[in-house]
């Protein structure tokens, strides 16, 4: 019989400097989600099938079945077409990470650089959780938070699919990480609530 989890601890406070890679990195993670990639998987599936039917099918409309080559007008456009789609996916998915960057960065650079990044306090009690900074104090009640995410370095308390408290987890006590966890895990209304 396993022995029930212990409750979550009453508040936590933990002090976190946020810095532009965590930034940057908590975008690229929301940009390039299952479901993004699932949508460009698609799109991409759906360009180059259409231009495997229409490249063909344009050479044979335009030079009639007499003057069809099947293998130079038929068999090379669509191996073409291969190649091209081989060079332009993983580019354009460069230039969609290059873009994030640019994006976060043009963001934070025209507003104070104090709401986003710097030195944090992110409290987390019965009611909430709370994150204070400079020139900034944002609350949110348990019912905004989703759940919770984590990469190498950074802990995420999700409010939505594209919305997260960052905590970087470099410095931190793991003890305070862990019972950010408990908190979190204990008290974060499920999505399926949400409406």
């Amino acid at each position: 019989m396993s022995t029930p989890a212990p409750p979550p601890p009453e508040a936590v406070r933990l002090d976190v400097e946020v810095t532009m890679p965590d930034v940057e990195a908590f975008n690229l993670l929301v940009a390039f989600s299952p479901r993004l990639r699932a949508r460009w998987r698609r799109q991409f599936l759906l360009i180059y099938g259409l231009a495997a039917v229409v490249l063909p099918g344009w050479n044979l409309y335009s030079l009639g079945l007499a003057g069809f080559d099947p293998l130079a007008h038929g068999i090379v456009p669509l191996l073409i077409l291969g190649v091209l789609a081989a060079i332009v996916t993983p580019l354009s998915y460069a230039a969609h990470r290059w873009n994030v960057r640019r994006v976060v960065r043009a963001m934070v650079g025209r507003s104070p650089r104090e709401d986003y990044l710097g030195p944090k306090r992110i409290e987390a009690s019965p009611e909430g959780i709370s994150v204070s900074g400079a020139n900034s104090l944002n609350r949110y009640g348990w019912d905004a938070v989703i759940g919770l995410r984590e990469t190498e370095g950074l802990l995420l308390v999700m409010l939505g699919e594209t919305l997260a408290i960052l905590v970087p987890k470099r410095g931190q006590d793991p003890a305070r990480l862990e019972a950010l966890r408990a908190m979190v895990r204990a008290r974060a209304a499920p999505p399926e609530t949400k409406p």
